[in-house]
């Protein structure tokens, strides 16, 4: 999202990392836990940095968090919204959770798929689908330009819009790009690789309504829920890792029995929608699932580096649940 900021936030990006700590929020405490740990790099899921720094020092927290990060020489590497709207990202990790079946995005609305093609007069065409591969292009292929000088092939692909002018870098960078020899146009369908939320359902008949509500609660460990409307049996649930109560009316239009995700605003509880229920279980109950998704991605992909999940709990509400009774 244009508002936010992720990548490498700390840190040389030629530096050897040897070992990473995973969590969703950088504090003080958890840069404690990656110094004890000899943990080369942090991967959080919300970033230390939002805005512009005007200055840094260690009079506030952030300031002393940057302080420590470099003077350690740990870097930060920080997955916000593009792990939100990512396939298999928070919301997705969020309905396995909650046991859900046939997952797919609730809104599909952001069509970020380029067509790109590249006319090159490099001789070895692997070189080239090698590249496009690194960016992560789909069904690239090539063939002869006809007309053309003899030993240019032209090059197709679809790619997502963010990785086309890295592409391009990298092409440049090898000499195989020309001025102009290069074309992007917009898909007419959407991808199936970025949304927000997710869809999903329970088999058969689903589940009755208590039982819902226990199952959330215990899957994602919270003890108590916010929640709003009535509905006998769950079976098509939408749900939105962290604060999304903007896709409310895109989950009464799916057809969803409920909607678990976080921050719900007093008005947004209310709904004329029959048979529907919202549910608030907490921002850092239904984002810190991923962690450990993250974590095990970074472990398979590179087993030569110990990657642990912070111990550090980060999540800064606590609840108070009283045996008072009227």
């Amino acid at each position: 999202m244009n508002y936010d900021n992720v990548g490498l936030l700390v840190g040389d990006p030629s530096a050897t990392v040897k070992s990473v700590l995973v969590c969703l929020d950088v504090t003080e405490q958890v840069v404690e836990e990656a110094i004890e740990k000899k943990c080369g790099l942090i991967v959080s899921h919300h970033p230390l940095i939002f805005k512009k720094l005007a200055a840094i020092n260690p009079t506030h927290e952030q300031g002393r968090i940057i302080y420590k990060l470099i003077k350690n020489g740990i870097s930060l590497l920080s997955a916000h919204t593009n792990l939100d709207a990512a396939l298999d990202g928070v919301s997705f990790i969020l309905a396995n959770h909650l046991g859900l079946d046939n997952l797919e995005f609730l809104d599909k609305s952001y069509n970020v798929s380029r067509k790109i093609a590249l006319t090159t007069d490099h001789e070895d065409t692997q070189d080239v689908l090698k590249l496009l591969n690194y960016h992560s292009a789909e069904e690239a292929h090539f063939f002869e330009v006809s007309g053309r000088k003899k030993g240019y092939k032209h090059f197709e692909a679809l790619i997502d819009s963010h990785n086309v002018a890295p592409l391009r870098r990298a092409l440049e960078k090898e000499g195989w790009l020309k001025k102009g020899t290069i074309q992007e146009s917009e898909l007419t369908n959407p991808t199936n690789n970025f949304g927000l939320g997710v869809l999903g359902t329970y088999p058969e008949n689903g589940i009755a309504k208590e039982e819902f509500l226990h199952l959330v609660s215990r899957a994602l460990d919270v003890p108590s829920l916010r929640y709003s409307g009535h509905a006998e049996r769950i079976k098509k649930v939408a749900v939105c890792g962290g604060a999304g109560s903007m896709l409310k009316e895109h989950a009464i239009r799916a057809g969803a029995d409920a909607f678990v995700t976080a921050d719900i605003r007093y008005h947004d509880f209310f709904t004329e929608k029959l048979n529907f229920m919202m549910i608030d279980a907490g921002h850092f109950e239904t984002e810190f699932p991923v962690v450990e998704a993250i974590r095990k991605e970074i472990a398979e992909a590179f087993d030569q580096l110990n990657v642990e999940t912070a111990e550090t709990v980060t999540n800064p509400v606590r609840t108070y649940i009283t045996d008072f009774k009227k």
